[in-house]
């Protein structure tokens, strides 16, 4: 017996349509630039055939499957502390803005005892604080 079948008929052209729906989410992870280039892509047509038991027919499902590139992970440092109340906090800890002002504060009063915009001037940082 031979069998030959058009997949772009297949089940009405859903078939086809699917391949391209997965073959285009393909291309697109290719281009994006936030995943490795070097990573293989796959796409898979899995086809279940579910017969009855004269063999007379057989239910057929069709699943387009991709498997694409993870996109690359992002990394970020956070300052962790905690507050007067001994509550933590966390906060995103980004590069020092040209000309912020740094604040040493007294631990015990919360006195103010210094500020500079030149971070160079301290070279005991107790009771260097972050001022939000």
């Amino acid at each position: 017996m031979k069998t030959s079948i058009n997949l772009d008929r297949l089940a009405d052209g859903a078939v086809a349509e699917r391949f391209n729906d997965a073959l285009q989410k393909i291309m697109e992870n290719i281009e994006d630039p936030n995943t490795d280039h070097k990573v293989k892509r796959k796409l898979t047509l899995e086809m279940t055939f579910d017969s009855t038991e004269d063999r007379a027919l057989s239910e057929v499902t069709v699943i387009a499957k991709t498997k694409l590139a993870p996109r690359k992970a992002i990394a970020t440092k956070f300052l962790i502390d905690k507050d007067m109340d001994g509550t933590i906090l966390a906060t995103e800890f980004k590069k020092q803005i040209p000309g912020q002002t740094y604040i040493k504060v007294d631990d015990e009063t919360g006195e103010i005892l210094d500020g500079s915009s030149d971070d160079t001037e301290f070279s005991n940082l107790d009771g260097l604080q972050i001022v939000k």
